[in-house]
Formats: structure tokens, C-alpha cells, sequence
């Protein structure tokens, strides 16, 4: 009952985020002129960045999962990746999906029983973390060059965010204190008996070794560089011209925003951030919220509307080979 609470609280936010938006903040007619005068050259350049980018990830997951001496083939991580898109669109937060990645790749491993799913927690978490701790690391390195390009008094801010964020990510990857916190606790959805310790979950985390999280870091450089040069292009799309400095600053954070668990697929928190932070800059609302739209639009609808292909695709071959079998028995 509170879990369904929660998540229409997360509904309410988002759209009342969106109406207060769309009210109060912007010019609606504003907001589709700039639409209607997108340079599509470029964002169509941007997605198809962003989806050698999701094929990307797919190879850096599979790095943690062979760490663990789990292999499984690069096709199926993409398509549990672009399917984890699909349902990003509708389920709590940018990391709704992950858990739709969690499951199936725990079916993937072990269709018969949940043996594999703390090793695909683990990896799948670890698979976005090491992400966003690039992101951190990259905008603390371009703080020092970039930082005459913020407002008085954001360059501190943004430094002891990014430096929370290189902090904390070590403290999640490299010590034991998660591993500790995680003996104390037990995962919910199970009788109390059959409980799995999340001790076991932050255990194969562990395991990885820093050889393993080194190749998932570089890795997550080349993405992170390609998720920097996709909000350039949306920029230029909508022809909003800002140094490369500003993204390599402002990304970590609309990514971090993204995976704060009070909205859905992060509507409304993604374009209440670019307002925010391109307001800042002098860039209208109406031209921030379009940005954040199209960003939503590339990575999310699309990507999306692709893993629904993947999945739909996916159910289909199992209805056919469920009936072949059944064809064969009788």
C-alpha cells in the first residue's frame, strides 16, 4: 500500500512539476516556435549518438558481468539495455528501468530460480554508478577552466557537488563500508526465512576488483564524452550556442537529478533543472524546457520505442517457440 502511495506521489509530482511549468514559467507559443525552427540535421545526429551510446553501456556492463565470471552474449546485454529504455518511459525515475535490466538478466543467467540476481544487482548498479562518477570526475577536472563561465557564486556550489559525487562513488565501489551496511539488511518481496542478505549483493560488487571497475571507468569515459557532445548537438538543434565548458559542468548534474526517486521516468525534474540551469546563462525558459524535451524525447521515446520493438519482438519468439513445444509434446 505505501509502495503504490509513493509512486502516485511521484505522479503528482511530475505533472504538477510539468503544469507549473507550462503555466507559469514558459510561453507555450514561445516553446513551439522553437520547435518548429529545430535544426534537425543536428539532432538527428545526436540520436543516432545516443544510440551507438546505449550499445556502448552494453559493453561496459558486460566487463563488470565477466569480472564476476558471468558471460553473457554482447546482443543480449543491448537488448536488455534498449528494453530497460522502453521501460524508463513510464516507471519511477531514469533508473526504473535498471530494474527491468536486473530481472531479466537474472532470468537470463538462471531461468529457473533467482540464484543470479544479486550478481545482476550488483553489476547493473555498478554499471551506472561508474557512469555518473565519470561525469563527477570530468566536471571537477573542467571546474578550474570553466568556472569564469558559471554565475557568481555557483562555481563553489557545483565544486562541492562534484566533489560529494567523486567522494561517494569511491566510498560505494572501493571500501567496505557498503559491504558492512549491506550484512545488516535483507532484500524486501521475500518470506522472512527465504531472505537473501543484501551482504551477498555488495559482496559481488566487491569482487569486481579495481581491474574490472578501471576497464568499466574508461569505458564509461568514451560514453560520458558521447553524452557530452549529445546535449552539445540538442543545444545546437535549438540553437543555443554555449562553450563546451558549461555541458562538461552542467551534464553530472542534469544526470544526477534524473535518478532522484520522486518522479516518473524524470519528467518534470529534468526540465525544472535545465530552467534552472541554463536560466542562469540568460537561455529563456521556453528554450531550456525545449532542450530538456528533446533530450527526454532522444533518449528516452526513442531509445525507448525501439526497446519496446526489442521486447514485443522478444514475447512474440517465445509465444511461437512455447507453441512449437506444445505442438511437439502432443
Amino acid at each position: 500500500m505505501k509502495k503504490h502511495a509513493f509512486n502516485i506521489l511521484k505522479i503528482v509530482v511530475s505533472a504538477g512539476l510539468l503544469v507549473y511549468l507550462l503555466v507559469f514559467q514558459i510561453d507555450v507559443k514561445e516553446l513551439w516556435s522553437v520547435a518548429r525552427q529545430a535544426r534537425w540535421g543536428y539532432l538527428i545526429a545526436a540520436m543516432i549518438l545516443m544510440i551507438a551510446g546505449t550499445a556502448l553501456r552494453a559493453v561496459r556492463w558486460q566487463v563488470l558481468l565477466q569480472a564476476l565470471d558471468i558471460h553473457v552474449p554482447l546482443r543480449r546485454l543491448v537488448q536488455l539495455y534498449f528494453i530497460g529504455a522502453f521501460f524508463n518511459i513510464f516507471l519511477p525515475t531514469g533508473l526504473g528501468g535498471d530494474a527491468v535490466k536486473m530481472a531479466e538478466l537474472s532470468r537470463t543467467l538462471s531461468p529457473s530460480s533467482t540464484g543470479g540476481a544479486p550478481e545482476a544487482v550488483g553489476t547493473t548498479l555498478v554499471d551506472r554508478a561508474t557512469g555518473l562518477w565519470v561525469l563527477f570526475v570530468l566536471a571537477l577536472v573542467a571546474l578550474p577552466f570553466s568556472h569564469t563561465l558559471l554565475p557568481d557564486g555557483w562555481a563553489p556550489v557545483i565544486a562541492l557537488g562534484t566533489l560529494g559525487g567523486v567522494v561517494g562513488g569511491w566510498v560505494v565501489m572501493g571500501t567496505p563500508l557498503i559491504p558492512w551496511l549491506g550484512s545488516k539488511v535483507r532484500l524486501p518481496g521475500q518470506e522472512k526465512a527465504e531472505q537473501v542478505p543484501l551482504e551477498r549483493f555488495y559482496r559481488s560488487v566487491s569482487q569486481l576488483g579495481y581491474k574490472a571497475l578501471g576497464k568499466a571507468c574508461a569505458v564509461s569515459l568514451v560514453f560520458d564524452v558521447l553524452l557530452i557532445i549529445f546535449n552539445v548537438l540538442v543545444a545546437r538543434g535549438l540553437d543555443v550556442d554555449q562553450p563546451l565548458g558549461v555541458f562538461l559542468l552542467f551534464t553530472p548534474v542534469i544526470s544526477f537529478s534524473l535518478a532522484l526517486p520522486i518522479s516518473i521516468g524524470g519528467l518534470g525534474v529534468r526540465e525544472q533543472t535545465y530552467v534552472l540551469l541554463f536560466g542562469a546563462l540568460g537561455v529563456s525558459s521556453a528554450v531550456s524546457a525545449a532542450m530538456s524535451l528533446a533530450n527526454y524525447t532522444l533518449t528516452n521515446l526513442v531509445i525507448g520505442l525501439l526497446g519496446g520493438i526489442v521486447y514485443a519482438l522478444e514475447g512474440t519468439r517465445g509465444l511461437i517457440e512455447s507453441g512449437q513445444d506444445h505442438g511437439t509434446s502432443i
